[in-house]
C-alpha cells in the first residue's frame, strides 16, 4: 500500500506524525529498537499457494487472524474493531493493489501479541475493511506490515509451518542459503537480482504477492515474446482491476533454474513474491538489511503441471459463469489444492481444487477429471462446507 498524501478531516501535523515519521525517523532510531523476541509461531498449511496468515491476540485476550505482509508500510486494522480503538484520530487516503483507492481510519494501535510476548508496532494504525481478504472462509481481522516486522529477524519456515523469531545480532548463517543485500524504503523491502532476462533488476519483497513473481508491463510482455509460456490467464483483482498471469516450465533467477513459474503482471513495479519465497527457508534479518534464501528442492509447495491445468479450468469456469456455487463477478482464490495429489502422469486423472471467495466464511470443492493425456478436463463433483468442514450444499454438475 502507498499512501497518497492526501488527507481528510485530520490536520497535517497529525497525519504526518502518525504515518511519515514511521520512516523518516533515522535507521539509528528505528534499529536501535531490540524487542523481546516472541516464540515460534503457526502459519497456515499451503502458505504459499495461499497468503501467509498468523494468528496474534489482543490485550483482552481475543485472537485474531492477520495476514503478514512484506509490502504493507503499516499495521491495518479491519474496521469492525474500530469501537475497541478509541478516538479516531482521522482519516487518510491509501492506494493497495488489491482494492484501489481508499479511505482509512487513523486510530491509536493497541496492544498486539503474539503468544505471550508485545509486538513492537507503530503508535498509530489503520483500519479498513478487510472482508475481501479471507484464508479459506476464515475471516481476516489485521495485515501486519512493516512497521512492525523491520523491527524482527523472522524466519519463515514453510517446511515445518511455522514462522520463527531470530536474534538479529546473533545469527548462525553458515546454514542459511544465500544472501540478498536488502533495503527498507517507504516500508518496502527491496533487493537487486538477474530475474527472467533481466540484469541486476530492482525488486519488491512482498509475502501479500501470491504468485512467484510480477514484473513490469513492457518487461512481462517481453518475456512473453522472449519465450512461450504453457499457459496464459487474467483474473481482476477486488477493486476490479485485470491482471495478466503466465505460466512458465522453466525460469532462472540468479543463475538458478526454477520450475513452474508463475509471473504476473504489474503496472508500476517488480516483485518477488511469496510463492517464490514458499520455495526455501525464507530468513530476513530487517534489522541487519540482508534476505537469505536456502532452497528447498524437495520441499517445493507448487502444482504440477496436471494441477496447474485444473485450476486453469475452474478459473474459465468461473469467468464464463458456468462455476457451481459462484457468480461471474464474485472474486475469490480458487488456487488452494491438496499437494499429495501430484502423481504421475497415470490416466485416468482427478485433481481437487479447494476455494474461497473474498469475503465469504463458506468453503467451495471441485473434482476434475481427465480421462487421457489428450482429454478434456470435466467437472465431476462441487460441493460447499461450513467452517468446521461440515457439507451443507451439493452442487449439480453439467
Amino acid at each position: 500500500m502507498r499512501n497518497s498524501g492526501k488527507t481528510i478531516d485530520i490536520p497535517a501535523h497529525v497525519i504526518g506524525f502518525c504515518l511519515a515519521l514511521i520512516f523518516l525517523c533515522s535507521c539509528a532510531t528505528q534499529d536501535s529498537i531490540r524487542p523481546p523476541l516472541p516464540a515460534d509461531a503457526l502459519i497456515n498449511k499451503g502458505a504459499g499457494n495461499d497468503r501467509l496468515f498468523v494468528t496474534l491476540r489482543l490485550e483482552s485476550g481475543e485472537k485474531l487472524l492477520f495476514m503478514v505482509d512484506t509490502g504493507m508500510p503499516f499495521t491495518v486494522l479491519d474496521k469492525s474493531l474500530e469501537s475497541r480503538l478509541g478516538k479516531r484520530l482521522g482519516t487518510s487516503k491509501a492506494d493497495y493493489s488489491w482494492f484501489g483507492k481508499v479511505t482509512v481510519g487513523v486510530y491509536s494501535a493497541p496492544k498486539l501479541y503474539l503468544g505471550d510476548t508485545q509486538l513492537l508496532v507503530n503508535d498509530r494504525i489503520l483500519t479498513d475493511n478487510l472482508s475481501k481478504l479471507s484464508s479459506s472462509g476464515q475471516p481476516v481481522m489485521g495485515i501486519l506490515g512493516m512497521d512492525c516486522l523491520r523491527h524482527y529477524c523472522i524466519q519463515l519456515d514453510f517446511d515445518a509451518g511455522k514462522m520463527c523469531f531470530l536474534d538479529p545480532d546473533h545469527l548462525k548463517t553458515n546454514d542459511l542459503g544465500k544472501a540478498f543485500p536488502i533495503t527498507i524504503s517507504d516500508g518496502e523491502v527491496l533487493t537487486r537480482s538477474d530475474l527472467f532476462g533481466l540484469k541486476i533488476v530492482q525488486l519488491s519483497v512482498d509475502t501479500g504477492c501470491t504468485t512467484d513473481a510480477a514484473l513490469k508491463t513492457k518487461f512481462f510482455e517481453q518475456e512473453l515474446q522472449r519465450q512461450t509460456a504453457v499457459e496464459t490467464n487474467e483474473y481482476k483483482t477486488a477493486a476490479g482491476v485485470p491482471v495478466r498471469v503466465a505460466y512458465f516450465e522453466k525460469v532462472v533467477f540468479n543463475g538458478n533454474l526454477y520450475h513452474q513459474f508463475i509471473l504476473s503482471d504489474c503496472p508500476d513495479d517488480n516483485y518477488l513474491g511469496l510463492r517464490f519465497m514458499a520455495r526455501h527457508l525464507a530468513t530476513f534479518n530487517f534489522p541487519k538489511r540482508i534476505m537469505y534464501l536456502r532452497r528447498n528442492m524437495e520441499l517445493v509447495p507448487v502444482a504440477d503441471d496436471l494441477t496447474i491445468e485444473a485450476q486453469i479450468f475452474l478459473s474459465k469456469l468461473k469467468e464464463k459463469g458456468q462455476l457451481p456455487g459462484w457468480l461471474q463477478d464474485e472474486h475469490g482464490n480458487i488456487s488452494i489444492w491438496i499437494p499429495g495429489e501430484n502423481n504421475p502422469e497415470v490416466y485416468p486423472v482427478s485433481r481437487t481444487i479447494n476455494a474461497a471467495k473474498n469475503g465469504g466464511v463458506s468453503k467451495y470443492h471441485y473434482i476434475v477429471m481427465k480421462a487421457s493425456k489428450d482429454g478434456a478436463w470435466k467437472l465431476q463433483r462441487a460441493w460447499r462446507t461450513d467452517t468446521n468442514e461440515h457439507v451443507v450444499e451439493e452442487y449439480p454438475v453439467p
